[in-house]
C-alpha cells in the first residue's frame, strides 16, 4: 500500500471554502455597516463637529479680545466697536461664514454657512457644489438665530438639523 502524504483534492476545496467564508466574515466586521471603518468615520465626524463650534467661538473670542483692547487704548466704548453687525461682517469679509440664500437667491435673515475650510484645525469639510449638492447629498454646518440666540447646526444630507452648540456672541474678559 502506497502513503499518501500530500493533500487530496476534498481536502484542497475544503481548505478554500473555509479560507473564503473567512474572508467574507472579515470583510463583514471591516466594512459593513456596522463595521470598523464606518465606525471611524462616524467617530471623526463627530470630533470634527464639535471642533467647527470650537474653532468659530475662538475666532469670535480672538476678535472681542482685540477690539477691547483697541477700545481700551483708543478710550472708546466696547459697544460701539464691537457688536453683533460688525462681528457678522468680520466673519464675512474674513471668509469664515456666508449668507445663507434660497433656490432663487435670496438671503435668508440671521442664517449663515459655515466655511470650515477656513478655519483653523483638522477640521473634516465638506464640499458643496453652487448647486449645493454633492456627490452623496449636502452636508453642511450652519449658524441660525434661534429667539435671542445664535446656535451652531450640523445639516445632513437629508436636511436634518443636528444643533451643536451655541455661538457665543460676546465673550467674557
Amino acid at each position: 500500500m502506497k502513503k499518501d502524504n500530500g493533500f487530496s483534492a476534498m481536502g484542497l476545496i475544503i481548505t478554500i471554502i473555509i479560507l473564503l467564508v473567512l474572508a467574507f466574515v472579515a470583510a463583514h466586521f471591516l466594512f459593513g455597516n456596522d463595521g470598523i471603518v464606518n465606525k471611524l468615520k462616524n467617530k471623526d465626524t463627530e470630533y470634527n463637529k464639535t471642533e467647527v463650534v470650537e474653532q468659530i467661538n475662538l475666532i469670535i473670542k480672538q476678535k472681542y479680545f482685540g477690539d477691547s483692547k483697541y477700545a481700551l487704548e483708543n478710550k472708546k466704548d466696547i459697544n460701539e466697536i464691537y457688536n453683533e453687525t460688525t462681528l457678522f461682517q468680520y466673519l464675512i469679509e474674513n471668509n469664515y461664514i456666508e449668507q445663507l440664500k434660497d433656490i432663487n437667491d435670496n438671503v435668508i435673515a440671521d442664517q449663515y454657512f459655515i466655511k470650515t475650510e477656513n478655519l483653523n484645525g483638522d477640521i473634516v469639510s465638506y464640499e458643496v457644489k453652487e448647486n449645493g449638492s454633492e456627490g452623496n447629498g449636502t452636508k453642511v454646518f450652519k449658524i441660525k438665530k434661534v429667539e435671542e440666540k445664535y446656535m451652531i447646526y450640523f445639516v445632513d444630507k437629508y436636511g436634518k438639523e443636528q444643533e451643536l452648540g451655541e455661538l457665543i456672541i460676546k465673550p467674557e474678559l
